[in-house]
């Protein structure tokens, strides 16, 4: 097993996304951020041995982090084809590309299933509420989902995942800093505050 610490010199030195899109506010997500994620999935269990599943994989950082710290395999999705692209050169460079598989795909149309979903959604800056659609999807791919969203929206969240038959479980707040890259970026860097939120399926 890898430690946390270990686990985010690793992801610090993959590739981000060339190009991000702002329609599609792609941000990569920061490698303290994905550790920290990946290592909570690990503390509560879930994440040994398990099948992932990355809804949104962008450069590949949270699937490529999970297979390193024990999960036996990830799979990604993203609809930009660059990002994907990216996502198998960093799966190579980091040697897991065979414990790993992306595809460009829209999130509506993904139909897998796996043990746990871990995914940094689109925060519905530009998109309304798009982020509940990538959290839709994810309480239909597992049973246990690792989510990130700006933070202060968790009663709001938990009330969405309880109609899903999903409960909240845990949420940790994190800084997300994020570079002047935008036309709607006023800063040279923010600190957003974002929340790393863990649902479960409730059992009946």
């Amino acid at each position: 097993m890898i430690d946390k610490k270990s686990l985010e010199i690793l992801l610090e030195s993959l590739e981000g996304i060339p190009n991000p899109s702002p329609e599609l506010e792609q941000q990569d997500t920061p490698a303290d951020l994905a550790s920290s994620l990946i290592s909570l999935a690990s503390l509560m269990g879930d994440l040994l041995g398990s099948k992932v599943i990355d809804l949104g994989c962008g450069s590949g950082i949270l699937s490529i982090g999970a297979v390193l710290a024990g999960a036996e395999e990830a799979v990604g999705i993203d609809v930009d084809a660059k990002a994907v692209a990216t996502a198998w050169a960093n799966a190579r460079r980091l040697g897991v590309k065979d414990r790993v598989r992306f595809y460009v795909q829209e999130v509506r149309s993904f139909e897998g299933r796996g043990d746990l979903v871990i995914q940094n959604p689109p925060f519905g800056v530009v998109r309304r509420h798009v982020d509940l659609i990538f959290l839709e999807r994810a309480f239909k791919s597992a049973d246990v989902v690792y989510s990130i969203h700006l933070a202060g929206n968790s009663r709001f969240l938990s009330r969405f995942a309880d109609k899903h038959g999903f409960r909240l479980t845990h949420v940790e707040k994190w800084p997300f800093p994020i570079p002047r890259r935008f036309w709607y970026h006023r800063k040279k860097v923010v600190r957003i505050p974002v929340e790393i939120l863990r649902f479960e399926r409730e059992i009946t």
